[in-house]
């Protein structure tokens, strides 16, 4: 990954406005959890609002974010934040389930930062990691601009099947669905997926577009998130 990668607001906000991946991710977590005798749940990283926490706090009695961008917005009663970077917070305390949903890609160090996670995870507990998966219109579109830029991608997802190795998981696809009019809008709303790429995306734009087209027509781009659930 880019070094110089960074989250940009504005970016996932046209992403989230035009996509259902929120809301498919949240039921699809919630269905999931529902039922079971988990007290405690830690959330790393919010995105732009903590709408996880929304849905899913009902289910713990303790329900904590770790977020290292500063965020000073009102949050849901007992939901608790804690405005620091995951790969160096220290936490006095073990939870019963760990939210990390589309978080990965940011990490510095990925293999440190998923080892802390089963560090802090209880007995019995389990952890859902969400990443994009390689098939649907993501993965080929990803390796498509691999091959623009003649630059070797590396999906998430087979970054985290190396590192949770030989655990037992489970995974679960959910696609999600981009609405757009035009492809020049699907361009735009597809700038957050290439964010270590800014110059190239920029400068790629005419050849992408074209891509885009000749692979979609009208239809909708499709991404089939996975969610990976690894118990303790």
């Amino acid at each position: 990954m880019n070094e110089n990668v960074r989250f940009v607001d504005e970016w996932y906000r046209t992403f989230i406005s035009h996509s259902d991946e929120k809301d498919i991710l949240v039921n699809k977590i919630s269905d999931l959890i529902d039922r079971k005798k988990f007290h405690s749940c830690l959330e790393i990283g919010l995105g732009i609002s903590p709408y996880f926490a929304e849905i899913l706090g009902k289910h713990f009695n303790k329900y904590l974010i770790v977020e290292k961008r500063l965020y000073n917005h009102a949050l849901p009663n007992k939901i608790g934040l804690i405005n620091e970077d995951w790969e160096t917070v220290k936490l006095n305390q073990k939870f019963d389930v760990i939210i990390a949903s589309h978080v990965i890609y940011y990490f510095k160090d990925k293999k440190i930062a998923i080892q802390k996670m089963f560090k802090m995870l209880n007995p019995g507990g389990v952890i859902f990691f969400v990443v994009n998966g390689k098939s649907a219109d993501y993965g080929p579109m990803k390796i498509a601009f691999s091959k623009m830029t003649r630059q070797p991608y590396v999906f998430t997802y087979d970054e985290l099947m190396d590192i949770i190795g030989s655990r037992s998981y489970r995974e679960y696809t959910v696609p999600s669905t981009i609405k757009f009019d035009h492809m020049e809008e699907l361009y735009d709303i597809l700038k957050i997926s290439f964010d270590a790429w800014p110059k190239e995306y920029l400068e790629l734009k005419d050849q992408i577009i074209r891509y885009l087209r000749s692979q979609l027509g009208s239809r909708r781009f499709i991404i089939d998130q996975k969610i990976i659930e690894v118990a303790n």
